[in-house]
């Protein structure tokens, strides 16, 4: 994100003074109405109507996350094209004109704050809430075998990068340029982000809204997505292979 989207730093959300659109709103709602797409598809998987899978044996598993890296990617790219007609770029996001090696270590500071937060949030709701829906088919088993591990670590750098693009980065500042306000857009942001996971049940949904808030919180505070970008990556990595 650029330096625009934080003038008003230290002063208060309400106080910031949102950058010029990155995109169309056409644009926006389309993004939207994909996340609406994934919401009603990941509903059908959910209620058993969708054609049984054996997704949990080795084979299965590297096809389905080589197909979700390139899903990612491919989301990434529509981001990429929309910004590119508004002259924009998602390299903006990174805030790599300002980036001092120093600036790594505070990143990773705030990942592992950022990371803890998320935990303590998550457990909490998952321990108040019951789980009514099927977990996650992308985590139905550990990774196994040298190429089934580098595929799930390979889709864990790439939903790092490219979900915070897409949620982070390009809608969390869109919203707030045409409300007019950050806290609207983050909010609005991690609900979109959550409800792209309804499948998985309230418990995780609520769980998953928490930590877009969370991370929509670390990319407004640090003016950049790479610290969200460390988080993320690290927590669907240690998830996958059970250990939160």
């Amino acid at each position: 994100m650029r330096d625009e989207y934080r003038s008003g730093a230290g002063t208060g959300m309400s106080q910031e003074k949102p950058a010029i659109l990155l995109a169309s709103p056409r644009h926006t709602l389309a993004l939207c109405g994909i996340v609406l797409l994934l919401v009603l598809l990941g509903a059908f998987h959910a209620s058993g109507k969708a054609p049984a899978s054996n997704i949990a044996e080795p084979a299965a598993m590297l096809k389905n996350n080589l197909t979700m890296i390139g899903l990612l990617w491919l989301w990434v790219y529509f981001v990429y094209k929309g910004m590119r007609d508004y002259s924009q770029s998602v390299l903006q996001f990174f805030g790599l004109k300002s980036l001092k090696p120093g600036d790594l270590l505070g990143d990773l500071a705030v990942a592992v704050l950022g990371f803890g937060l998320i935990f303590l949030c998550s457990s909490g709701v998952h321990a108040l809430l019951p789980e009514t829906a099927a977990a996650n088919p992308l985590l139905s088993a550990t990774p196994r075998g040298l190429a089934g591990i580098a595929a799930w670590i390979s889709l864990s750098i790439s939903a790092g990068i490219c979900e915070e693009i897409v949620f982070r980065g390009y809608l969390q500042r869109q919203l707030a340029s045409i409300s007019g306000k950050v806290a609207i857009a983050i909010a609005a942001q991690a609900l979109v982000f959550g409800l792209g996971h309804a499948y998985e049940g309230l418990a995780s949904v609520s769980a998953i809204i928490l930590h877009g808030l969370i991370l929509g919180v670390m990319a407004h505070w640090r003016g950049n997505i790479r610290a969200g970008i460390i988080e993320h990556a690290g927590w669907d990595l240690l998830a996958g292979f059970s250990v939160i």
